[in-house]
């Protein structure tokens, strides 16, 4: 070996050469041997302290998670299959009408198919919970000699309130509940350590309580127009969107309570842009928002310009909108902006449903798009007991001196959140904007028809979870800076020449 030809020995004589050995090998498999800061920056104590919160590391030992998604997985004792030959692929066909013998016949195959094709299926409460949606299918279409296909598509979705999985469609219909970021600018905060206080004629007033409720729950690190860290009124919450009024109380001064409207924040209109870069202010700016499997051309031109970036001191990413594809190609990126041996990681807990049915729609399903469908054959193959193997994986951290600022908005999903992910295992990497879509649980998608009506569901096949193993579904996850997406370019450029250039 290399060391016993320089006359190297083991022994605790020469323990500092192994050290020094191993730290090499790090620095080049993680990126060093110092314990991982998600930032480096002195100027700005409370970002620092909002992206180490925000960083989760490993909150269960694989055992404790292994276990704990076994209880999301539905208990396969037999098999009585869907029909392989009752599963087409039927785009195009339409329908306008359905009638009640066929209804019946098709609510059994519906069914039938959530059971043994839905990687959700027991995440969303199993045998009991969808029989009596079934049942309840049935009830309301017992009067009914035909059906429009239109009344027949919302009876059923009326009846499957209990599946909170964006990725989950029928017709086109997502069947989520969405947690919208409502937002104020009306008033700025600041943070000492009495809490929360805003000037008023040069005076500071302290926030007692907002809604009655301690302060933090309703404020969030923000820019003001000057690209300046402040604390503002913030919530996450579910609904259609309308305004969320909170009221302020404050301790001291006899300021009087003010009610304050949040208002909700989407972020709208941008291109599916591939790969884009260009520079703003000086500043180099990278743009994916979509990541199809089929582009490989322009998705290797996007991995391979991180390696652009490396003498950039700061740079942006922008993935507003990214809606989602390949996650392969956010790894990638990541891989060459750190110039890492080593590829991310999700880090977390995932599964993949097994059984002939989920193999099956999946691969009608390709077929029919003329795609190739050996990775559904080769990868969904009936297996004992109709899952994987629980798949558990660590985040690879990646040492990195240079700072980068990500742009997200409420359009981030599937491979769009993963990518954020592989992201927040990078230091020194800073995200601006909204929390992203929350559709990441029930992955790996197809879709099927249901074979009269020709209505179609989409679903998944594994099961995603991180390592805190919560769902975060219609929440997705949270930046370090929250501001409104649509124009959070400008003030990034703002907030770097403030504190990062």
């Amino acid at each position: 070996m290399f060391w016993k030809k320089q006359g190297w020995k083991a022994g605790r004589g020469n323990r500092e050469v192994k050290i020094l050995v191993i730290c090499l090998l790090g620095l080049l498999l993680l990126g060093g041997c110092r314990e991982f800061n998600p930032l480096e920056l002195e100027t700005a104590p409370e970002l620092v302290e909002a992206v180490k919160a925000n960083r989760v590391m490993v909150p269960l030992s694989e055992e404790e998670a292994r276990e704990k998604i076994k209880g999301f997985l539905y208990p396969y004792d037999e098999f009585d299959e869907v029909d392989p030959e009752k599963i087409q692929f039927l785009e195009g066909k339409v329908v306008s009408e359905i009638s009640r013998e066929d209804v019946l016949e098709e609510v059994d195959f519906l069914f039938k198919m959530l059971k043994y094709g839905y990687a959700g299926y027991g995440l969303f409460g199993g045998d009991e919970t969808f029989a009596r949606s079934k049942e309840n299918i049935m009830e309301e279409i017992r009067e009914l000699e035909v059906l429009p296909i239109a009344e027949y598509s919302a009876i059923i979705i009326g009846n499957l309130p209990f599946i909170n999985d964006g990725h989950f469609r029928i017709g086109n219909q997502a069947l989520f509940t969405r947690y919208h970021f409502h937002y104020s600018r009306e008033i700025d905060f600041a943070r000492d350590e009495r809490g929360y206080y805003t000037i008023n004629e040069g005076e500071n007033n302290y926030l007692g309580s907002v809604n009655g409720k301690d302060p933090q729950d309703y404020l969030k690190l923000s820019l003001d127009e000057e690209g300046k860290l402040v604390y503002r009124l913030a919530k996450v919450t579910p609904g259609d969107g309308w305004p969320y009024p909170v009221t302020l109380s404050f301790v001291d001064n006899g300021r009087p309570e003010e009610v304050v409207n949040l208002f909700p924040i989407q972020s709208r209109g941008f291109d599916r842009v591939i790969y884009d870069s260009y520079e703003k202010d000086g500043l180099p700016v990278v743009v994916n928002r979509i990541a199809p499997g089929w582009e490989e051309e322009e998705m290797k031109r996007f991995t391979e310009g991180a390696k652009e970036l490396k003498d950039a001191k700061v740079a942006i990413l922008d993935i507003r909108g990214h809606v989602g594809g390949s996650d392969m190609y956010g790894r990638g990126w990541v891989k060459n902006y750190t110039s890492s041996l080593r590829t991310p990681n999700r880090g977390g807990v995932y599964v993949d449903l097994r059984t002939q049915t989920a193999q099956q729609f999946l691969v009608r399903w390709n077929e029919g798009l003329g795609l190739d469908a050996r990775w559904a054959r080769s990868r969904f193959s009936p297996v004992s007991g109709g899952w994987s193997g629980i798949n558990f994986s660590k985040p690879k951290f990646q040492k990195n001196d240079r700072y980068l600022i990500v742009l997200i908005d409420d359009n981030n999903a599937s491979a769009g959140e993963s990518f954020v992910s592989f992201l927040k295992q990078v230091e020194n990497v800073i995200i601006i904007g909204s929390n992203t879509s929350g559709v990441s649980t029930v992955g790996n998608v197809g879709t099927f028809f249901l074979p009269t009506s020709a209505i179609p569901i989409q679903m998944g096949v594994s099961i995603f979870l991180g390592l805190d193993l919560e769902i975060r579904e219609g929440i997705g996850i949270e930046p370090d800076i929250w501001v409104d997406p649509r124009g959070s370019l400008e003030l990034a450029v703002k907030f770097a020449d403030n504190y990062l250039r």
